[in-house]
C-alpha cells in the first residue's frame, strides 16, 4: 500500500430497506480490493434523499465516518469519469449512477480538484459501492 493517498471517498447506494449487513459486507469487499481499512475512508457519500436509508446510516455510524448527501446535479457531473452508467438509476433518480458518481463528487467537493475512481462500482443484489480519490493521488493497491 502507498503511504500517502490523501482522502478516500466511498460512494454507496442501495435499494430501499437493504439489510445493513449486506451493505457492510459489500463495503468490506470493496475496501479489501483496495487493500484499505474502514479508518482510511474520509467520508461516505450518496445521493441526497438516500442518506436516511438504514443500511447507509448504519455504515457511517459503524465506521464513525461523515456521511454526505449530494444533489443529483453533482452526481450527473461525475458521468465522464464513471466506468458504468445505469439506465435504471437514470430512470428512477435522474443520475447516471450512485456509488461511483457520489464517490467522485465527494472528492471534487472536499478537495476542490478532479477525482478518479480507485475501485470501480462493486455490487451485490441490493447495494453498490465505489472508491474515489483525487486524480493526483497514487493508487493504494499496486
Amino acid at each position: 500500500m502507498s503511504a500517502e493517498v490523501g482522502p478516500i471517498a466511498m460512494g454507496v447506494g442501495c435499494r430501499r430497506d437493504c439489510p445493513p449487513d449486506a451493505l457492510m459486507a459489500l463495503a468490506m469487499t470493496t475496501l479489501a480490493m483496495a487493500r484499505a481499512q474502514p479508518g482510511q475512508i474520509t467520508l461516505l457519500a450518496t445521493l441526497a434523499g438516500r442518506q436516511h436509508e438504514t443500511a447507509i446510516a448504519s455504515l457511517a455510524k459503524a465506521w464513525r465516518c461523515p456521511l454526505i448527501a449530494l444533489p443529483a446535479q453533482a452526481l450527473r457531473d461525475s458521468e465522464p469519469a464513471m466506468s458504468h452508467v445505469s439506465d435504471t438509476t437514470w430512470r428512477l433518480h435522474g443520475v447516471p449512477g450512485v456509488a461511483e458518481a457520489a464517490a467522485l463528487a465527494a472528492i471534487r467537493q472536499q478537495m476542490g480538484t478532479s477525482a478518479r475512481l480507485l475501485i470501480n462500482r462493486q455490487q451485490c443484489a441490493q447495494a453498490t459501492c465505489a472508491l474515489a480519490v483525487s486524480a493526483s493521488m497514487t493508487a493504494l493497491a499496486e
